[in-house]
């Protein structure tokens, strides 16, 4: 199979109105609704038979955020290079996958689609899997969490494999930004003139997933609030937009779309977090490719 040589615009353009309006346009069978898939190397991974040159008997799984495709794990000027690239060369055993996935979508929905692909994954691997490592950004933490969640109820065989999660600016109790945008279209919504109202409804039309980030959602709000899964280590990564600590606009913003406090889970109970690290002066979206994450990760999992 000829290797991809990365997403195009229109699967950019996807990514964002899937992101938006997700689960709409999966629910009319649009073309642009993002399906789940695997990748190696840019290359698609047949689930059901995976082939690859090099099979290694630990898999690195890195999940995207809102709006992103894999190539989000793609450090500037290097497409080849990302976390799970790393940790293989310097481990020789792991093969590094990204996932692409619609982010509209419910978290709980995706979590549950992921965690039948890991078990048929496992089943199918070319070698015996022994370690399962998974890194999530922004919602892919979460993403993370609810497979976890569902494969420890249904007794999933690659949840004992599963050694470590790592949580790069997750927002575990809600994204600042999309909490706003709630706030706003209801604020709109109770507006006294007509087009503010029209203007509160558009804000309003934002995706199933977009409204579990506001709230830091994993499953649905009825089944309560799942803890940690035991038996696995758990990393969290922080980023501040200043290089001083201290400076205001880390605490009114964070990383720009999450806040320290949130990507830590402060207001989760029962958290027993292995390790945890912050990066002044790293954003949102270059924890997702950046070389102090990357000499992080690889001390902490390797």
């Amino acid at each position: 199979m000829k290797a991809d040589t990365g997403p195009n615009w229109q699967s950019h353009a996807s990514a964002i109105f899937s992101g938006f309006l997700g689960d709409w346009l999966e629910a009319r069978n649009n073309p642009l609704a993002v399906p789940m898939e695997l990748f190696h190397e840019h290359t698609p991974v047949a689930i059901h038979a995976p082939l690859l040159d090099a099979p290694g008997s630990t898999l690195c799984l890195s999940i995207h955020g809102l709006m992103e495709l894999e190539s989000v794990w793609a450090f500037p000027g290097d497409r080849g290079f990302s976390y799970g690239s790393l940790l293989n060369s310097a481990s020789g055993q792991i093969t590094p996958l990204a996932l692409r996935y619609n982010t509209g979508k419910p978290i709980y929905e995706n979590g549950a689609a992921l965690a039948d692909m890991l078990e048929e994954l496992v089943s199918a691997w070319p070698v015996p899997v022994e370690r399962i490592i998974l890194i999530g950004h922004s919602m892919g933490g979460l993403l993370i969490r609810s497979a976890c969640h569902h494969g420890q109820v249904r007794g999933d065989r690659w949840v004992e494999r599963l050694s470590d999660c790592v949580y790069l600016g997750s927002p575990h109790d809600g994204s600042w930004l999309a909490k706003g945008a709630k706030s706003v279209a209801d604020l709109l919504g109770r507006a006294p003139r007509d087009y503010m109202r029209v203007a509160g409804e558009v804000i309003d039309l934002r995706s199933e997933g977009i409204r579990n980030l506001s709230r830091g959602e994993v499953v649905p709000s009825d089944q309560g609030e799942p803890p940690l899964l035991p038996g696995s280590r758990h990393f969290v990564v922080c980023g501040l937009l200043s290089n001083s600590r201290r400076h205001p606009v880390n605490t009114l913003f964070g990383d720009a779309l999450v806040h320290e406090s949130s990507a830590r889970g402060q207001e989760r109970s029962g958290w027993r977090l292995a390790g945890t690290a912050s990066f002044p002066g790293v954003d949102h979206l270059r924890l997702a490719h950046h070389p102090d994450v990357a000499r992080q990760l690889v001390e902490w999992l390797l």
